[in-house]
């Protein structure tokens, strides 16, 4: 059941990503009925031109004259600009289109980009005609009415048709191919809406196209209507459940302001420029404003998800760098770790063999054998160090620890006693922090080999330890300082390498691990160490560490 919901839950997030916001819709239905509303309290939209007498125009100062034309020829302008404020929507969409398509790569963009501005070509060449900046005859009052009904079928067609292909279409065809298809499609549809718009405005007759005193004042405009209506309800909605996206959940809405533009035009403009006239054409330009609004939403829901693409994949590409990176160190370490290994574990073997030996040679003589036998024990006892060492060595930040409170104070006192210090040593603590959160075993590891160091690598037969102690914002600073010989500056690094001692083993018992294993859990704790120490003047081992920390760090 948890399963099924789940699903159910993912399918209406990815719906609701590929929708208009809902205050759109409401905007879309609001702009597209206010026009109506505002002409019921008495508002009017008509052009109604200035009429005057030609004869007597002709004793008019000449800008007198020309004024009066302008006048006249109110309804032709404002028809000019309402139809290319359309025409300049459709080529706003058709760029944006394919824009859309070059980042994408979805072939319905630029398919419906191309209806529509071959829809605004068509009202664009429709527009020319009427304003006699292309070859006409026709009579005005025909050829408009006649070559609007005309663009708004070819306008619908071209929609449905785009629509149809791509439903047609299967989603895994080759893009390439498909775009040359559609560029020899647009040309031959551009060719052919040039052609009936010339036919029409070359024709000496053209087919009556307004019944003023008729129901139906323009019965053309049905036909749009319908195609219209069924585009709206029937076909964009089943493209939209075959291939969601915004801008195909914008055509559907643009269907809205396309079936009133036919309702005010077949039921109510009667003459050319009046109420109902300008209200369709404005509301026109609306219709093509919906699907580049949705064209525009899809552009930019596409544009960040390519850029946190390319954002993911740097970050991905960052982290394969540097886990590249790693690994070669890693590699790296354990070749030189291989190599010192197995040098180190041979030794004691062949100290134990040498002495098998000498035993062997001398078992009659007993000062021989009991000075062999402890150094055997000796060197087995050293072999199992090295053994646990590196156990210990490679399991750092393997697995996540719990955290404790510590108090660094009985925690120090603790772990300097618990190195046996011989009673000529002291630990001295200074500095004052609050308990802090942290994981107490690799802490308390780190300090131990550190202190440990201090005692067992000091010159004399007694000393003074210090450990100093600062709360240093998300860090607690550690020092612990000794008196001892020092480290010469060029062993700085050394010191932190495994198996790497300043003194002979057989002088000092160890594995030659401590420092390193330090260094491990300090940097696997998402802190840092490092050595202040010169030969004469003592060793600072000062630590930086991260405080709440008890998750593994990732190696950087």
């Amino acid at each position: 059941m948890s399963n099924g919901h789940t699903s159910t839950q993912i399918h209406s997030h990815s719906r609701e990503t590929h929708r208009m916001p809902p205050y759109f819709l409401y905007l879309v239905i609001g702009i597209s009925i206010a026009p109506f509303l505002l002409s019921q309290v008495g508002m009017n939209f008509g052009s109604t031109p200035v009429k005057f007498d030609l004869i007597d125009a002709s004793q008019w100062p000449a800008h007198q004259q020309l004024d009066a034309f302008f006048y006249r020829l109110s309804g032709a302008f404002t028809h000019t600009l309402l139809e290319w404020t359309a025409f300049c929507a459709a080529i706003f969409t058709v760029c944006l289109a394919l824009n859309h398509y070059v980042m994408s790569k979805d072939y319905t963009t630029p398919v419906i980009g191309a209806a529509l501005f071959l829809a605004g070509c068509m009202d664009g060449f429709h527009t020319l005609a009427a304003d006699r900046l292309i070859e006409a005859a026709a009579d005005n009052r025909n050829l408009i009415p006649f070559t609007w009904a005309i663009c708004r079928i070819f306008n619908a067609l071209i929609l449905i048709g785009g629509v149809s292909l791509l439903l047609l279409r299967a989603p895994d065809q080759n893009n390439k191919a498909n775009i040359r298809s559609l560029l020899v499609a647009f040309v031959f549809a551009a060719v052919v809406a040039y052609s009936i718009i010339h036919y029409c405005a070359v024709s000496d007759s053209l087919p009556q196209t307004q019944y003023p005193n008729s129901l139906i004042t323009r019965p053309y405009d049905v036909i749009p209507l319908i195609l219209f209506t069924f585009a709206g309800l029937v076909l964009f909605p089943y493209f939209y459940k075959r291939r969601p996206s915004v801008f195909a959940h914008a055509l559907i809405i643009a269907m809205i302001p396309e079936a009133v533009v036919e309702l005010h035009m077949a039921f109510g403009s009667s003459a050319l420029f009046d109420h109902h006239f300008n209200i369709a054409h404005f509301l026109k330009i609306f219709a093509y404003v919906v699907p580049f609004c949705g064209l525009l939403v899809d552009y930019i829901h596409t544009y960040r998800a390519k850029e946190q693409e390319a954002n993911d994949r740097e970050i991905a590409e960052v982290a394969l760098k540097r886990y590249t990176l790693e690994l070669k160190r890693s590699n790296d370490e354990l070749d030189k770790f291989a190599h010192i290994a197995s040098h180190d574990l041979k030794a004691p073997l062949r100290g134990i063999d040498h002495l098998a030996t000498w035993i062997e040679e001398d078992k009659r003589d007993p000062e021989a054998l009991n000075e062999h036998i402890p150094k055997m024990h000796q060197r087995i006892r050293r072999m199992e160090k090295l053994l646990d060492d590196l156990l210990h060595y490679s399991s750092v930040g393997k697995k996540p620890l719990s955290s404790t409170s510590i108090n660094i104070h009985d925690l120090g006192q603790q772990v300097f006693e618990l190195c046996t210090p011989p009673p000529g040593f002291t630990l001295e603590i200074k500095g004052s922090i609050d308990n802090f959160e942290t994981a107490l075993a690799p802490f308390e590891t780190a300090l131990r080999n550190l202190i440990g160091n201090a005692i067992k690598h000091h010159d004399t037969h007694q000393g003074t330890i210090t450990l100093h102690v600062k709360d240093s914002d998300n860090y607690i600073e550690i020092i612990v300082e000794d008196d001892g010989p020092g480290i010469a500056k060029e062993y700085h690094e050394k010191v932190f390498e495994v198996f790497q001692t300043l003194k002979p083993r057989d002088i000092v018992e160890g594995s030659g691990i401590g420092l390193a294993l330090v260094k491990k859990i300090v940097n696997s704790q998402g802190g840092t160490i490092r050595v202040d120490s010169s030969i004469g003047n003592g060793t600072k081992m000062i630590i930086s560490w991260l405080k709440n920390s008890s998750q593994p760090v990732e190696s950087l």
